[in-house]
């Protein structure tokens, strides 16, 4: 009997999404833009779990250090070659439930490799990312997940979409534009940003004055100006 409610309730939830999803849809339609782009991922012989797998191998193996913000159900997680490794999630999976910025809050540890897939908001993504370049070792990578979303549902923020990036594209146009740091986006996964800390002066400019309400259509125009390579051409 509970099984059978707890299906009930199951559906009744992902039912109240859809509902819910639509609804915001049609309430932001002014913001919707025709261009669809076919990053088709599914092409793509590797993944994050490659390409994390590959940094700590360059960066000490079983030794390196990993962090990884946003775990989920630990799929990437648990697949990391690292004996010293800490996820950060809220709701579930990693070692350590609780919010990213209290972590990096009362964190005293520095990290050879860091995965960043927490909230997919722009604010959240930037703050992210500043908190683990303060924490990374020199030389060291970070690796942002959902820089190169396929339309304008796909990065809306409100999430109004089952597949979602939200609008972590725009850090990537300040990333462009950083010192002290070597940034390039990977095209498989839905998109892995990748910052290599090569300075302790690093500096990432404040754009978002203009891009905090920037819709699709400036990822539309600026998409050509972004550093984006396959994964063959990124390991070199």
């Amino acid at each position: 009997m509970k099984n059978k409610i707890y299906v009930i309730f199951k559906i009744l939830n992902i039912v109240k999404n859809i509902i819910i999803r639509k609804l915001l849809k049609i309430r932001y339609i002014n913001n919707s833009h025709e261009k669809v782009f076919d990053w088709n991922w599914d092409s793509e012989s590797y993944n994050r779990i490659a390409l994390v797998n590959f940094l700590i191998h360059k960066t000490g193996g079983l030794k390196s250090s990993y962090l990884e913000i946003g775990c989920q159900n630990n799929t990437l997680f648990h697949s990391v070659s690292s004996l010293n490794k800490i996820g950060v999630d809220p709701v579930s999976g990693g070692t350590h439930h609780m919010t990213s910025d209290y972590f990096f809050d009362n964190n005293n540890k520095k990290f050879d490799v860091i995965f960043i897939d927490g909230l997919h908001h722009y604010e959240q993504v930037r703050k992210d990312t500043i908190n683990a370049l303060s924490c990374l070792k020199k030389n060291g990578w970070i690796a942002l997940h959902d820089f190169l979303p396929s339309s304008w549902e796909e990065q809306h923020v409100p999430r109004i979409s089952n597949d979602w990036t939200g609008d972590c594209w725009k850090l990537a146009l300040e990333l462009t534009k950083s010192t002290g740091i070597n940034f390039k986006i990977i095209k498989i996964d839905q998109g892995i940003g990748l910052i290599k800390k090569e300075k302790l002066d690093w500096k990432i400019p404040d754009l978002s004055k203009h891009l905090k309400t920037a819709q699709f259509d400036v990822f539309v125009q600026k998409v050509d100006e972004l550093p984006i390579f396959t994964f063959e051409e990124a390991l070199k």
